[in-house]
């Protein structure tokens, strides 16, 4: 064989991984991959992540995250358990209603201040494996409000679909704003109550609403024990 051969030969040649030199993507983590998209999500919205955008906030080709996530949805999964793992830890102790507000206001907390992750977490069709620690606590503050199993069950969803629909509400829809006296006068002629209740329907303080309401729901549970 001569020298002009064997180069061609080694040109032909498929290149090997050298020893102790990973591949495109391997050196990264599950975990990266699920930070890095997390703080894509916050700055940029969901809409934002996939898997060329991913890749290229982490160096690397999209294909290479296929070795940790099968696809965007498994990848959103994780996005929402680290969100999710961030809530504050549940009180374990001390009157049910306190308990039940702390893990409602840990909730709202998240959405007022990383809304684009909230709605991630809020979306997926499966609670997170990080959640189960806050459904616990939900769960074991309305067993001491007295209620049965089933109960329990109905009121953590009552719960979870509150905050969540206010919250959403918050973040998406309240900064529209609205005029309540438009309000009044387009529904004076044939809805006198809509009319009276203009005012109050356009909501100035939501803080007070969110605690309103919860007082609303948690009333209820108490006169069904």
């Amino acid at each position: 064989m001569n020298s002009q051969q064997g180069v061609t030969r080694n040109r032909n040649r498929t290149p090997q991984k050298g020893p102790g030199r990973p591949a495109a993507g391997e050196s990264l983590t599950p975990q990266e991959v699920a930070h890095a998209a997390l703080q894509l999500i916050v700055s940029e919205g969901e809409g934002a992540l996939t898997m060329r955008r991913l890749g290229e906030v982490l160096s690397v080709k999209a294909m290479a995250l296929y070795n940790h996530f099968p696809d965007k949805e498994a990848i959103l999964d994780a996005v929402a358990s680290l969100a999710l793992s961030r809530l504050p830890a549940p009180p374990v102790k001390g009157p049910w209603k306190s308990r039940i507000k702390a893990l409602c206001h840990g909730f709202r907390s998240m959405a007022l201040e990383h809304p684009n992750l909230f709605r991630v977490a809020m979306n997926r069709p499966t609670p997170p494996s990080s959640a189960l620690l806050q459904i616990e606590a939900a769960l074991s503050a309305l067993a001491d409000a007295g209620l049965p199993p089933a109960a329990q069950a109905v009121a953590y969803h009552t719960l979870r679909l509150y905050v969540r629909a206010y919250c959403l509400w918050e973040i998406e829809e309240a900064s529209q704003g609205g005029d309540p006296a438009e309000l009044a006068r387009v529904a004076a002629a044939s809805y006198p109550r809509t009319a009276a209740a203009a005012h109050l329907i356009f909501i100035p303080d939501r803080d007070r609403q969110f605690e309103a309401g919860l007082d609303l729901i948690m009333r209820g549970l108490q006169t069904n024990r």
